[in-house]
């Protein structure tokens, strides 16, 4: 994290969730008080009646479970923000649905959501990202998605981050 503030900010996100009925699958801690260092920490948000609509910029991912592809792509879309979606599927014709369904300025498949690239536009809709019209790329900022980034197939990088295993 940027901060021990954030850091703190993250534990707290993740006590708030556990109190309205999340269920952590993986804790996400602090690991040195007075550093900005946290776990990764994994959440099961699924039975949350009024889950907040927060962006929490930090090691905390929260998992819904869904029942099929329609409410999936719902509950992605119950959002006031909208920075990016991504789908990990197989089948282009799932993408494809997806696609024109999802609301995200930056839409990918097969591909990590972070890790923009500076070689595309860059914007969300809603309450993320800057969603302004600007310089080269105004046209495509008055759309969405305003970029993607595809792969026939999930893959692996060569290497993984530090601290990760498979």
């Amino acid at each position: 994290m940027i901060s021990e503030t954030a850091a703190r900010g993250m534990v707290a996100a993740q006590a708030t969730l556990q109190s309205l009925g999340g269920v952590s699958l993986i804790e996400l801690t602090q690991v040195e008080a007075g550093k900005g260092i946290v776990t990764p920490g994994l959440i099961d948000v699924t039975d949350i009646e009024e889950l907040p609509d927060e962006e929490y910029f930090g090691a905390l991912l929260q998992l819904v479970r869904y029942s099929d592809f329609d409410q999936a792509i719902h509950l992605a879309n119950a959002t006031r923000y909208g920075l990016s979606a991504g789908l990990l599927a197989d089948s282009r014709d799932d993408y494809d649905y997806f696609l024109a369904r999802i609301r995200a300025g930056i839409v990918n498949w097969n591909k990590q959501i972070t890790g923009a690239s500076g070689a595309a536009p860059f914007g969300g809709v809603g309450a993320s990202g800057n969603h302004r019209a600007s310089a080269f790329y105004a046209a495509d900022y008055c759309a969405y998605p305003v970029a993607s980034m595809e792969a026939d197939a999930v893959s692996l990088p060569a290497t993984l981050s530090p601290g990760l295993s498979i």
